[in-house]
């Protein structure tokens, strides 16, 4: 399954996107999938822009491998994150994008190969997973590795690369609410030496819901080159492009009347017209060139751009529906356009120094985001009756669309710059101890026009990054670790006003454990949060967009626990666990803890046969708050759930494969959000069937 990126700028330190330099090729069988779950301690992934091993790096890192996303029918970055160690994945109101937190805080943060996607938050969970080898979550504070050191994490999604030989697969798909979904990879070289590689991947979907009405499609293109020069120099290019189109858009059930009762209705019940609407399109475009100097030095420099552009007909309800069915809708029309040009330039390398080895990375970075969204009201008042349009005999239609004021539509505009400058060092200080010494160096310039509320700021930070790492012995290690928090998130006070920048620390300690075959790994983590200037939801502007206010003394504190790996040869399981509490002295406590579980869990495991592989999932989400209203808001408790899946692969021979699949295998019943003046239930059962054919 892949994505297929178009457009991006950007010139690096190869940061993350060193940890894709090793692709196995998509026909591995069971035994060489193994070594890409139980290999993830030993990837070059890290929090500093250092090429560093798991084990070596003093923060929390997990991965979510390809082998995970097949075997589980995963297609979605959204869902793929429901899996993840430390992470809660909340599905938003219309079920299709989704909200994601860790230790607290929501992440809005998500990287592709190390470098920022345009894409919003919720619009990055809809990326296909098809197009990634690698989903790899960085807890605690990242600001060595961007412009913002945002709390709860980074996501960085790693591309699949093109690899030295011709091969690849197509898959047909099946499932529950007519899901039709189709996809093919190819890989091949260029050239006879294998110097010149090529990979692209398509994915088609199409599938309704248990949601009345509702339609979803996606056409996910992908394809990347990568060319050797001389036996020193490496260039690559990756192209992607996704659309998700979403119709008779449904914004969840009302939860109750205006008098507070109860409304009797069935979970399948779509109260919204069909021409709520929403279309996106997110397309990546990254160009890479690797030079290793000599052994010790290698130069990575990037080039990216992303875009993310949107159309969207909203139609939501206004208020709660009167006793006798009676409401009215709030809609309106946007159309939305997201862009991000980046250049990175990293230097690399490794010295001698006191009879150690040592590694430092210099890095310089140039970006420039921008935002331009017209949003248009309706000319009239939108009513109907739920009662009459949800009789079973002679239903009424849904309301009619209404005119929108094309002619004067409001317009949010918005543009930051930066520069970074980043010096990252390991120092080896003895054989079984580590020091990391970082910082990064930024300025950014802010400057927005919210419906004529104009804002032009410029801000200079410099985060800083200590750690160290030490090794008891060959199988245990402890570490601990200190980072800044700088972000500069897009978010506007009621005057419409640009937030000033939030700021805190991030401290965490760790302890892993890895038995002497490398096949089964413990990881444990302690971490405490502090946020002054941290943006809450304060209330909501009649046109409908929400505003914020500032508050200080945020803090979060927790412990997180995970274990995975073989525990026999023919047996594979993963469990982890995460307890967090955020804590908020303001007297507007917001959205800050509230609608985020405190407890969260998860468990997968599977056992092979000889062409035969079985398992499952478990996820645990806590008790956790939604909130009423418009702001400010009510809260309601929301209870905890379970929920867990089953997965059967069976290979038929070296071509032929089947995979089976169910979701919400108990079929239960749950409130996956409660926000506004809506509930979305959760997802009924469902079951997909998918035959692959391997070439």
């Amino acid at each position: 399954m892949k994505q297929y990126s178009m457009i991006a700028k950007a010139v690096c330190i190869g940061l993350l996107a060193s940890s894709s330099s090793v692709v196995l090729a998509d026909d591995a069988k069971l035994d060489m999938e193994r070594i890409e779950v139980v290999g993830k301690h030993h990837r070059d992934v890290g929090a500093t822009g250092l090429p560093l091993a798991i084990g070596d790096t003093p923060q929390s890192i997990s991965v979510i491998d390809r082998e995970f996303m097949d075997f589980h029918d995963i297609n979605s970055i959204g869902d793929a994150l429901t899996h993840s160690a430390g992470v809660y994945s909340e599905t938003s109101l219309d079920s299709r994008e989704r909200f994601v937190f860790a230790r607290g805080f929501e992440m809005n943060r998500f990287l592709i190969d190390g470098m920022g996607t345009a894409a919003r938050p919720l619009q990055a969970t809809l990326l296909d997973t098809s197009i990634f080898e690698t989903v790899e979550v960085i807890r605690g504070s990242t600001g060595m590795l961007q412009e913002v050191g945002q709390p709860s994490g980074t996501v960085n999604l790693v591309q699949k690369r093109a690899y030295n030989g011709t091969g690849g697969y197509v898959t047909a798909e099946y499932g529950s609410w007519d899901k039709m979904r189709t996809e093919a990879d190819f890989n091949t070289t260029l050239t006879d030496s294998g110097s010149v590689r090529a990979r692209a991947v398509v994915a088609l979907e199409d599938t309704d819901s248990f949601v009345d009405r509702y339609n979803a499609d996606r056409k996910t293109f992908y394809t990347t080159l990568s060319a050797d020069i001389t036996d020193a120099l490496q260039v690559s290019v990756f192209a992607s492009y996704q659309d998700d189109g979403q119709s008779a858009k449904s914004d969840g059930l009302p939860l109750q009347f205006a008098n507070g009762d109860p409304i009797q209705i069935g979970i399948e019940a779509n109260i919204y017209p069909d021409w709520g609407t929403q279309d996106s399109t997110q397309e990546n475009l990254t160009g890479e060139l690797r030079y290793e100097v000599n052994d010790d030095w290698s130069v990575v420099a990037k080039l990216h751009h992303s875009n993310l552009d949107e159309q969207k007909v909203y139609a939501g309800l206004d208020w709660h529906p009167a006793p006798t069915g009676d409401y009215a809708l709030f809609t309106y029309e946007t159309d939305s356009d997201f862009e991000t040009d980046r250049a990175e330039l990293g230097v690399n390398g490794q010295f001698d120094l006191f009879g150690q080895t040592h590694t430092v990375n210099f890095t310089l970075a140039d970006t420039n985001f921008e935002e331009l969204g017209h949003t248009f009201r309706p000319l009239s008042r939108v009513t109907g009756n739920l009662a009459a349009e949800h009789r079973s005999e002679s239903p009424e239609p849904k309301p009619a669309k209404p005119d929108y004021n094309y002619a004067q539509p409001q317009v949010r505009s918005a543009e930051i710059g930066s520069q970074s400058a980043r010096v990252a060092l390991n120092l080896q200080l003895l054989d079984n101890f580590n020091m990391l010494l970082g910082a990064n160096r930024k300025d950014i310039d802010s400057y927005s026009s919210n419906n004529g509320t104009v804002t032009d700021e410029t801000f200079s930070d410099t985060s800083l990054y200590y750690g160290g790492v030490y090794k008891i012995n060959e199988q245990t290690v402890v570490y601990a670790s200190y980072t800044d928090i700088f972000d500069q998130p897009q978010q506007y006070n009621k005057e419409g006003a640009l937030l000033d920048p939030l700021r805190g620390e991030n401290k965490e300690i760790g302890f892993r454990y890895s038995n002497t075959d490398n096949t089964l790994s413990l990881d444990l983590a302690y971490f405490n949060i502090t946020q002054e200037n941290y943006g809450v939801v304060a209330g909501k502007h009649s046109d409908g967009n929400v505003y914020y206010i500032g508050q200080s003394g945020i803090e979060s504190e927790g412990y997180e626990v995970e274990v995975s790996g073989y525990v026999t040869d023919q047996w594979f399981a993963s469990l982890s666990f995460s307890d967090t509490d955020v804590t908020n002295p303001n007297e507007l406590a917001g959205r800050v803890s509230r609608v985020v579980p405190d407890k969260i869990a998860s468990f997968s495991t599977f056992y092979e046969f000889d062409n035969l592989r079985v398992g499952g999932y478990i996820n645990y989400a806590g008790e956790r708050e939604g909130f009423i209203g418009l702001g400010p808001y009510e809260y309601v408790p929301v209870d905890s759930h379970v929920l867990a899946g089953f997965s059967a692969y069976y290979e038929f021979n070296e071509s032929l494969s089947a995979k089976f699949n169910i979701h919400n295998l108990f079929d239960k019943e749950y409130d996956a959000k409660i926000a506004f003046i809506s509930v979305r239930p959760g997802d009924p059962r469902n079951f997909s069937a998918q035959v692959t054919y391997t070439f």
